[in-house]
């Protein structure tokens, strides 16, 4: 999404889906108070400028010191973990992708040269979606394609071609591939379809396509009226799409910051064992009490976590004035699916370009949260049993971007 953070314009917030956090010192303790390791490490990545620096650090270590040693890359993109490997995969200007895999030696370090590389041209690929040991899936958002590669070599084994289900009954004029959930062997892949490029409107109405993951065949396309394009073409993290204990997959839709009237947001679900959308279930978080108001007129931002028991970790906030992005209007909630709930966090407001922070912890028992406010910056835990916020670490050098457990 910072890919284009200095343009002031409505297609910067489409095409730069993915930064947030929030924080307040008040509210913070020091790291380890909750029973975190200090000595874990994680593979963190801080924001500066047209760059992210991306590297393997303990929270407990001094940030403006260990991102001197991280590696520099274009901060459109994302980074990922993967059986003792850091997957970066990053976009210049011209829309050339490159996937790198850096071997992490046994102190979990990251090396300053990659053991193997992919390269996609003018197409976009921002997301990458891991399957297991022999197989891991590149979309190439404006390239109607998603390419299956091997982890470890990252040698193309597979291309699908998603052109021919652009939706052109809803006057879409490209797919966008964008967050994606496995269940069951078959992955559901949303699909945005622009119908706008100067304004990156996405389509009216949702779109996912079902592939086989063993076959790499796209089995179906469904749709559902209920709600505006699913997922996003910049949700890094693949949050816009999760899957829960029972079984039932959730996508939720901004409805492009609905700034298109008509354009309905909200969440919808394909229920364990069906391939099609639940016609009898919706969540609109327009709806939902929040912050003492039955009605309001807020959307959750792209990026988050699913936490269990239906709750999901996510940003809200609205883009009352598109012509400034960088106001600290923007506060973390927890949105209950099963009970139509959405709740602040006590943490102030931050701006809405952090969301690739937001990220589970190995335990399952919280959330790694980055943060930036007038105050500076930090990184923080959210304990999800107590709903209480601790300070893991001061970032002085940039913005924390990237905070994503070691561990498989």
């Amino acid at each position: 999404m910072n890919l284009f953070k200095k343009q002031i314009t409505i297609a910067a917030i489409a095409s730069t889906m993915m930064l947030a956090a929030c924080g307040d010192d008040s509210s913070s303790s020091s790291a380890g108070d909750n029973g975190s390791s200090s000595g874990d490490k994680y593979l963190l990545s801080f924001m500066m400028d047209a760059s992210q620096f991306v590297g393997t650090a303990s929270l407990s270590d001094n940030q403006a010191k260990v991102v001197e040693d991280f590696i520099e890359a274009p901060n459109a993109g994302g980074v990922a973990y993967f059986n003792g490997s850091v997957y970066v995969l990053a976009t210049d200007d011209a829309m050339n992708s490159t996937l790198s895999r850096y071997e992490l030696d046994k102190d979990g370090n990251m090396p300053a040269k990659a053991s193997a590389t992919a390269k996609f041209q003018g197409t976009r690929a921002i997301m990458m979606k891991v399957v297991d040991e022999n197989k891991m899936y590149v979309e190439q958002s404006m390239g109607d394609a998603i390419t299956a590669l091997a982890p470890t070599t990252l040698k193309t084994t597979a291309t699908i071609d998603l052109s021919e289900y652009i939706d052109e009954e809803s006057g879409a004029l490209t797919s966008v591939p964008g967050s994606a959930v496995i269940r069951d062997g078959k992955m559901f892949l949303t699909l945005s379809q622009f119908v706008d490029f100067n304004n990156f409107i996405a389509g009216p109405r949702a779109s996912v396509v079902v592939i086989d993951v063993k076959t790499d065949k796209v089995e179906k396309a469904i749709f559902s009226d209920k709600v505006a394009a699913v997922g996003g073409m910049d949700d890094m993290n693949n949050t816009m799409s999760f899957v829960d204990e029972k079984g039932d997959i959730y996508f939720y839709s901004n409805a492009s910051y609905c700034y298109v009237e008509g354009y309905k947001e909200g969440w919808i679900r394909i229920k364990k064992g069906e391939t099609e959308f639940d016609k009898d279930w919706i969540f609109r978080m327009h709806d939902a009490e929040y912050d003492g108001k039955k009605t309001n007129e807020n959307n959750l931002m792209v990026g988050g976590t699913y936490m269990g028991n239906g709750k999901f970790m996510g940003f809200f906030g609205s883009f009352a004035d598109p012509s400034n992005f960088n106001n600290y209007e923007w506060q973390f909630v927890v949105v209950d699916v099963y009970k139509k709930t959405v709740e602040k966090v006590d943490l102030s407001p931050t701006i809405p370009w952090f969301a690739p922070s937001i990220h589970m912890d190995a335990d399952g028992k919280s959330v790694l949260l980055g943060h930036a406010d007038k105050k500076g910056g930090a990184i923080y835990r959210y304990d999800i049993a107590s709903g209480k916020v601790s300070k893991e670490m001061d970032v002085t050098t940039g913005t924390a971007y990237y905070i994503v457990p070691l561990a498989d």
